[in-house]
């Protein structure tokens, strides 16, 4: 979320004075209707004018005039950014579908409407537990999504934004992308799988939340056995978090199973490759792949797409061959490798 500090008030027409938080937000973002539970600000130098009022029709005629002036930007207030969440959320299906919104603005509202869910899903202020309503959320935006998350064009300006941070709910959300990526090249027409297997990816590490946070940044070397079996139990723990909504039984593979590996040496089950579904072995290499972006896991250092993909080709069977080279595909394509 970019954000500026800097003056607004509600006198429309009027520079505010009184210092706040602000977010930048795209025209193309705000869709002709009611403006609800947020206003709307124009920046001028380094002052903020009020455009659009909370409650006031939001027209084409207002976009146009945007357009006209060559506003990049609108703002709204920090405090009001849970409103224009669930704004995103609602209209989240119509914004993506619309071919005349340039690709990188649609991803913008795609990462800004998944972040706000995901954030709060890993909130460890908040009770652990998945809630119905919470899930409901998560489902309705995954189905709103699949379509776009297959393209090719959009992988590439989402890439730009999903590795805006390593925390565990932005690595959630960069595997869900890429395993999403990944298997839309072979499931074409199930969706309520992609919808489970999206969902299973969102929240593979939640388990993660039940046990203290700091044992995930230490090194594997100053670990105490107990403290590695700790940490290999977070999938079952991630079920265990889960268990409260009516989770698809692909998603609860997906959270139990991600660090298997075809070759039997992964957790918890130390299964092989023919008792691993195929959805599953495609998370299992998105997992690691964006791990070893982003230095988590074992190895501990960042690596580039083609370091990452030499590490994973190295270890063989340990990874399912056909899934890597769709992987490889799908980040060419995206010119990502």
């Amino acid at each position: 979320m970019d954000t500026d500090r800097t003056a607004g008030n509600n006198a429309p027409g009027k520079t505010n004075k009184k210092k706040s938080a602000l977010f930048k937000v795209s025209p193309y973002m705000v869709i002709p209707s009611r403006v609800g539970g947020f206003s709307l600000y124009l920046k001028q130098d380094e002052s903020f004018v009020l455009y659009a009022e909370k409650g006031e029709l939001f027209t084409d005629e207002h976009k146009k005039r945007l357009g006209r002036l060559g506003v990049d930007h609108l703002y709204v207030k920090a405090e009001d950014y849970s409103h224009y969440a669930v704004y995103l959320h609602d209209n989240l299906l119509e914004l993506l579908d619309d071919d005349a919104i340039p690709v990188r603005e649609r991803a913008r509202a795609w990462n800004d409407a998944t972040v706000s869910l995901a954030k709060e899903a890993f909130d460890r202020s908040m009770p652990h537990s998945m809630d119905k309503k919470r899930f409901a959320r998560i489902r309705k935006l995954i189905n709103s999504s699949l379509k776009f998350l297959a393209r090719d064009d959009a992988l590439k300006e989402l890439a730009r934004f999903i590795s805006e941070g390593n925390q565990v709910f932005r690595h959630g959300i960069a595997v869900m992308v890429l395993t999403v990526s990944v298997l839309s090249r072979i499931v074409t027409e199930n969706n309520e799988l992609l919808v489970a297997v999206a969902i299973g990816s969102m929240l593979h590490d939640i388990g993660k939340l039940e046990l203290p946070e700091d044992l995930f940044a230490r090194r594997p070397s100053t670990l105490s056995q107990g403290e590695i079996e700790l940490i290999r139990s977070h999938p079952a723990l991630g079920v265990g978090v889960c268990s409260s909504v009516p989770l698809p039984q692909e998603a609860l593979q997906c959270i139990l199973f991600h660090h298997e590996r075809m070759d039997g040496s992964g957790y918890p089950s130390g299964g092989n490759a023919d008792l691993l579904p195929f959805y599953v072995k495609a998370l299992i290499l998105c997992n690691e792949y964006d791990n070893l972006l982003n230095g988590e896991g074992e190895a501990r250092k960042r690596h580039t797409p083609f370091e990452a993909l030499t590490r994973i080709k190295s270890r063989g069977a340990a990874h399912d061959q056909d899934m890597l080279k769709l992987l490889i595909e799908v980040l060419s394509k995206a010119e990502l490798t």
